[in-house]
């Protein structure tokens, strides 16, 4: 008992020291694609929940070319913010190309994206800082490790896919992560800053190549047990077409970044 109110001290000093560095302690980036239903309960979650800590932080959505009232929805909601940004582009680039965009515009110590459809909650964003804490450059929320809770499955050919790929992106790009897609990451800000002006993928593989790139930079990378549930109500996930894009991402990425060094 004694060791445990000694380590949340001794994290409770560093958030303070962090927040003294500079203004601005945690940046929250979630990006949208035609997210109307759920992005306002999203924010008002994200702001429930922060209301609890005496820490800093902005809230920046990133609309991806929405065709539904995302952008709108989005933007009075973050009146209940005390720093909210909204950055809007048109058409469609695919979440890699929206996520880096809100992360090359964030501004705090650590910087977290999350899914706008809330699928992890923000109440998780604790054990990630935690994990930053420990001297880790990256923590990853994951699934698939011991201590996470699925209060939602994913349809079968869904998790099918997922593992699949899970299987492909350690196999080509040598990396051993257990969940590389979940949507609910946090970083600290110079290895956000670097890993994101170097991010070339701009659909959904940005996370593998984000993951390769640490790798190959030798961030230290930390996955942390999550609470997830699939908010999807409709999947467009097509098995042979998807598997082939897949491999293909995987294989361009490795090439990209032989020699990086």
């Amino acid at each position: 008992m004694r060791k445990n109110k000694l380590l949340i001290a001794r994290h409770y000093a560093i958030i303070l020291r962090m927040q003294n560095d500079k203004s601005l302690y945690l940046s929250i980036v979630i990006p949208a694609y035609n997210e109307e239903e759920n992005i306002s309960s999203t924010l008002q979650d994200i702001a429930q929940y922060l209301k609890t800590k005496n820490y800093s932080y902005e809230v920046i959505v990133v609309d991806d070319g929405s065709k539904d009232k995302t952008a709108e929805s989005a933007a009075y909601e973050g009146k209940i913010f005390p720093s909210f940004t909204l950055l809007r582009h048109s058409p469609n680039r695919g979440k890699g190309y929206t996520v880096k965009e809100g992360v090359l515009t964030a501004k705090g110590n650590l910087i977290l994206f999350m899914d706008a459809d809330n699928s992890t909650r923000i109440n998780q964003i604790d054990k990630l800082i935690s994990a930053i804490l420990e001297n880790n450059d990256i923590a990853i929320g994951s699934r698939r490790i011991e201590g996470s809770t699925i209060e939602k499955y994913q349809p079968p050919h869904r998790r099918f896919m997922c593992n699949m790929y899970i299987k492909l992106s350690s196999l080509i790009l040598n990396t051993n992560i257990n969940d590389y897609n979940c949507g609910f990451k946090l970083y600290k800000k110079e290895a956000a800053k670097k890993l994101f002006e170097k991010l070339t993928s701009d659909d959904w593989s940005f996370d593998s190549e984000l993951i390769f790139l640490a790798s190959k930079l030798n961030l230290k990378i930390k996955e942390v047990p999550v609470t997830w549930q699939d908010k999807r109500k409709t999947s467009k996930v097509k098995p042979i077409r998807d598997g082939i894009k897949s491999f293909t991402s995987l294989i361009k990425i490795r090439a990209q970044k032989r020699d990086l060094s």
